[in-house]
Formats: structure tokens, sequence, C-alpha cells
């Protein structure tokens, strides 16, 4: 009995000093402008909601042939996710002119600053053009002349207004000392996007060299991070499959239950590996937000 007693102090204690190393970690608000699933106007029918898996869903990983309930900002979360982060999802509808939304978002945002303040913000998103839009060679010193030809380029285009806007936004948010990310843009290496030119953004690119040709680099980009990510089946000791790894930390970021056929498929039904490679400087932006707020500490799974 005396063992037994003294086993169970030792675990409450054991328990308490995690819970006490724990409770000093730091602990951060990230928002994510983006499209999440389900999306915040709903579906009118069944019909409406395979049209829209169809568009944005992830491509379908149960075989039953439906894309999977996981959009683009789904995964952007899942790449940025660690203990220390608590999310705060700002919705782009598929409905509207995403850039109007964007701004939208950004407005709230920095409205609510004085109450709800965000520690960071990931925008893997782009408003990109051609690096010959603009007075060569590119210099960042001259990014006001870039910002002041967006501008211009606002007068006779609504897109090109709110793209010019969206940078005031950011730029705002960065002045409170916010982190902001954003994306160097998918369009290759003649590309910029614009969203770079604010000042006090974080524009990611992406580390792998074979990548080049997709995403941009220019004078713009401040770092770089991993851009492209297998699938990878996780399996329990009977080898039963329990969902998908999305950032290779065999931790399972994708369970069965979150697809379209609910895990109620056959084994054979989930590929060990998923062919297909999720890539872009939009999943490079969460992963070089996370390094930068957790480093490259392992975490156990959830």
């Amino acid at each position: 009995m005396r063992q037994l007693l003294l086993f169970l102090i030792c675990s409450i204690s054991l328990v308490l000093s995690s819970l006490s190393a724990a409770s000093t970690e730091p602990q951060y608000k990230v928002a994510i402008l983006d499209r999440f699933f389900p999306p915040a106007e709903g579906f009118s029918s069944e019909e409406e909601r395979s049209h829209h898996l169809a568009l944005y869903g992830l491509d379908d990983l149960d075989n039953d042939s439906e894309a999977e309930p996981i959009y683009h900002g789904d995964l952007v979360r899942m790449l940025a996710a660690t203990q220390q982060v608590t999310f705060i999802n700002y919705p782009i509808h598929h409905n509207q002119n995403p850039m109007g939304d964007i701004l939208a978002n950004l407005q709230k945002i920095n409205a609510r600053m004085a109450t709800s303040p965000v520690d960071a913000l990931v925008l893997s998103w782009e408003s990109s053009t051609l690096i010959s839009t603009f007075p060569q060679p590119l210099k960042r010193e001259h990014a006001a002349l870039y910002k002041e030809k967006v501008r211009q380029m606002g007068e006779s285009s609504p897109i090109w207004r709110d793209t010019w806007l969206i940078i005031k936004e950011l730029e705002k948010l960065a002045e409170t000392g916010v982190a902001v990310y954003t994306i160097a843009g998918n369009g290759g290496r003649r590309m910029i996007n614009t969203f770079s030119l604010a000042n006090g953004v974080i524009t990611v690119g992406a580390v792998e060299e074979e990548l080049q040709h997709y995403v941009a680099n220019n004078v713009f980009v401040d770092t770089y991070a991993r851009a492209a990510y297998l699938l990878k089946r996780i399996d329990n000791e009977a080898g039963q499959p329990l969902g998908y790894d999305l950032d290779a930390d065999n931790c399972v970021d994708i369970p069965l239950a979150r697809l379209t056929g609910a895990g109620q498929q056959s084994r054979d039904a989930y590929p060990k590996t998923y062919w297909k490679v999720l890539k872009g400087s939009s999943f490079a932006a969460p992963a070089a937000l996370k390094a930068a707020l957790a480093g490259n500490k392992a975490e156990p799974c959830s």
C-alpha cells in the first residue's frame, strides 16, 4: 500500500511538472486568410456540395470518386500547427472576388487589434504580375516606386485597386509588430507577388531547387521553406490505417474519419503514399512561420 501511494505521488508530481513546463511555453494567436471546409456560406444542396468539393477539395484519397473535404486553408493550417498556436480563421468565400474578401478580412483584423490582437498572419495567396511591369533591375530600395505603379494600375482595375489597399493593410499590421507571412507566388522566375512589396512583410519561397521553375524567386523573397509535401499513410501496430501524415513527422494530420468515405473503406482503398505531390509557396509560408515560432523542436502526436 505504501509503495502504491509513493508511486501515485511520483506520478502526480511528474504530471504537474510536465504541465508547469508546458505553461511556460509562449503561446501565439495566428490569423489565416484562406478557404476552409466547410465554407462559411454553407451549401444549398448535396449537388452544390459535390461541385464545391470538386473545385476546392483535396484530391480523392480513399478511392470513392469524391474529392476530400479539405481545402487550401485547412492544409495551410496543418502545416503551421504547433501546440503553442491558436488559430483564427478568416474565410475567403467561393462566390466573391478573392481580393475583395482578403481586403475586408484584413480590415477586420486591423480593426480588432486593440481588443483581439494576433501575433502572426499567414496569407498564402498572391496577386502577381510580371517583373517586367516595373523598372529594371528589380531592387528592394525601389519598393515605393513599385507600389505606386500598383496604385496606378488600380485606377483602371478593381482587382489591382484591392491589391494596393491590401498592401496598405498588411503594412499597417506589420507596423504593430504582427509577423506577417506571405508567399513568393507560383508563377515562376519572371513573376512577383505584389504583396511582397509591403513593408515589414515576410515573403517565403521554396527551398527545393526542383521548384525554381515554378515558385517565384526575386529580391523581395526573404526566406525559404519546404514547399513540396507527400501524403504518407500512418498505420497502427496491427497494420490498420489511421490516416495520413502531411509533414513527415509520423503523426496523423488527416484522420480517415475526415475523408468522404469516413474511414469505412477497405484497407486497400487507402494508398500507402499518395501519388500526387502537394507543392507551392502556399505551403512554404506556414512552414516558415512554424519554424519561426517553434523552431525544430519535435512535438508528440496529439
